[in-house]
């Protein structure tokens, strides 16, 4: 599949069968976060790969209570491991957009493997970062259920190039 194929196929899916991910397909997933690009080539990242029922269960809790988070057999919970306080010049997080880089292309790898996937940003932080032992100077900037989905939605209908393109000026 090419990249525009995986986009193509990305969906968000919010209820997941029981079976479990092949360890081959997980590693290509993790593979690509490790290739994604960040600013200054910093790698500023942590994926936590929670395959536990209880500690995803946990998890769900302070998330929202979304069922995807404890049915998916992998979630994965992507860290800004340092340097969260620098704003590039444009006024942003740094490491906002590096998160960002790599959750799209563990979500397209995904696609590529066949599984499907849920973006989650419904959560406390806090109790994540107490539930994985994550440090307290580590941001979690987002978490991906990852499985194989048990529903057959579609893909949600997009806006036409023509309303979120402009040439020159807005």
């Amino acid at each position: 599949m090419d990249v525009m194929k995986a986009m193509e196929a990305r969906r968000s899916v919010r209820s997941y069968l029981p079976d479990k991910v092949e360890q081959k397909k997980l590693d290509a997933v993790l593979e690509a976060v490790r290739l994604t690009p960040s600013r200054h080539n910093d790698q500023n990242i942590r994926v936590i790969v929670v395959r536990d029922s209880d500690l995803k269960k946990r998890i769900r809790q302070q998330a929202e209570m979304q069922p995807m988070v404890e049915e998916a057999d992998v979630l994965l919970v992507f860290c800004a491991t340092d340097r969260t306080d620098f704003v590039m010049p444009c006024g942003q997080y740094g490491y906002v957009v590096d998160m960002s880089l790599a959750t799209g292309f563990a979500l397209l790898e995904a696609a590529e493997q066949g599984l499907d996937t849920c973006i989650i940003c419904a959560f406390r932080e806090e109790a994540v970062k107490e539930l994985l032992d994550i440090p307290e100077k580590a941001r979690v900037v987002s978490m991906v259920a990852l499985g194989y989905g048990s529903d057959d939605s579609p893909r949600k209908v997009k806006k036409p190039l023509e309303e979120i393109v402009s040439y020159e000026r807005f």
